[in-house]
């Protein structure tokens, strides 16, 4: 059985900020779904995809969404602010605490570990382990060609270049390590999340599915990348990756530049890095789903498996056949249900826009408004969680026909006797 890995994920998570990345999101649940292999001491915030605030903010409403509140999480600084603070003392102090066996996992800017190296000098002889995703190697180019800057060690370069030269037992997934492992096909993520049984599924679902609504937009593509993940993965299954000790001259121009690592001569190197590849897109994508799809969701109101438990919610799906054949405004979409014999002529319309409004913000429809003012007409569209929510509630009917029909046949069996 292999040993417990005591882990700190610096971060610059921002997931469901309105076109932001993701996949440190993924990451974290990655680790949260592998509590048998991995103690998560806590989070530090970092800037990046947004500020060290923001990323602070969905950290904790993840945790807290989740149920995983126990985790501690904790305020980085802001760029050009004094990189001693919240997150670089608590690295430190684990590192202390923990000597020899701490992993640190930086999935972001490197300016936390820097503060901390400067609290103690030592530090890097403290951690077991460094792992980190970002950097290239060489030009990097997503989604069929289209070039990207570098993902993490641009953002704080003098941050980047310290720790990646005076520290130990450095492993880097870099952007071009990542990429052909890290592409996830939208029907795939969806398929894979919304019809398992835990609820954990329909939650990264829905807390990461926006994702692609702005890869759609942007770049034409329909599936997005889940860096990070990957280099939380190679903690605990390092055997799925292939290992490349890399000589490397680490400066903080080139790193500030494009995050460019500059392999060379062992010669010429400041320091030797491990920059490992992952055999296997398959293998390490069947490591995030079975880790995300194991994530305990231990809050009181975790259901959001859509599967249809409620009776009561019989409207809901009667609502997604009507919108999966064509959008439709509330009004009209009501009259269709009475005409197909889906609900009764006394229907409560308020209680009907009640449902439709928190359908809309449970991510299973959209409304666009047709006009302005306080007679606009919303028009709805079902979504892609939608269209997964309705093949759910057919199972979940099939279900109840044969347990209905079951105690319908022992009525009848009882009122003859």
């Amino acid at each position: 059985m292999s040993r417990i890995r005591r882990v700190i994920c610096d971060c610059d998570n921002t997931a469901n900020f309105p076109g932001r990345p993701m996949d440190d999101a993924l990451a974290i649940l990655y680790l949260l779904g592998n509590p048998d292999n991995i103690e998560l001491l806590g989070i530090t915030c970092n800037y990046g995809n947004g500020t060290s605030e923001e990323s602070f903010i969905s950290n904790a409403t993840m945790l807290n969404e989740t149920g995983f509140d126990h985790v501690p999480v904790f305020r980085g600084f802001e760029q050009n602010e004094d990189p001693i603070c919240d997150s670089s003392r608590f690295i430190a102090e684990m590192a202390d605490k923990y000597a020899g066996e701490l992993v640190y996992l930086g999935i972001g800017s490197l300016g936390n570990l820097y503060g901390a190296y400067l609290i103690d000098n030592d530090i890097f002889s403290k951690i077991d382990q460094i792992v980190l995703m970002g950097g290239i190697t060489e030009p990097l180019y997503i989604h069929d060609g289209q070039p990207l800057d570098e993902l993490n060690f641009s953002v704080n370069a003098k941050a980047a270049a310290t720790v990646l030269s005076k520290g130990k037992n450095i492993s880097i997934i870099t952007g071009n390590n990542c990429l052909p492992v890290s592409a996830l096909p939208k029907d795939e993520f969806l398929d894979n999340l919304c019809s398992s049984e835990n609820p954990a599924g329909m939650y990264i679902a829905k807390k990461c599915g926006y994702r692609f609504k702005t890869k759609e937009t942007v770049y034409g593509a329909d599936s997005s990348y889940c860096w990070d993940a990957v280099a939380a993965a190679y903690i605990n299954h390092p055997e799925k990756y292939i290992d490349h000790l890399t000589p490397c001259y680490i400066n903080e121009e080139e790193i500030g530049q494009s995050g460019f690592l500059h392999p060379c001569s062992k010669a010429e190197a400041n320091n030797i890095i491990n920059i490992p590849s992952a055999r296997s897109r398959l293998e390490i994508q069947e490591l995030f789903y079975s880790s995300w799809l194991a994530i305990d969701m231990h809050t009181a109101d975790a259901n959001f498996s859509c599967k249809g438990l409620y009776l009561d919610k019989l409207i809901q799906p009667c609502i997604l056949i009507e919108l999966s054949k064509e959008p439709c405004h509330g009004f009209l979409l009501m009259q269709r249900l009475k005409d197909h014999g889906y609900i009764a002529d006394n229907l409560d319309p308020a209680g009907f826009y009640r449902n439709l409004r928190k359908m809309e913000r449970d991510g299973y429809l959209t409304s666009s408004s047709e006009s302005r003012g306080p007679k606009a007409r919303k028009t709805f569209t079902i979504t892609d969680f939608g269209r997964r929510a309705l093949y759910n509630w057919e199972e979940s009917l099939r279900k109840y026909e044969k347990h209905i029909n079951h105690i319908v046949y022992e009525i009848n069996k009882s009122s003859r006797g």
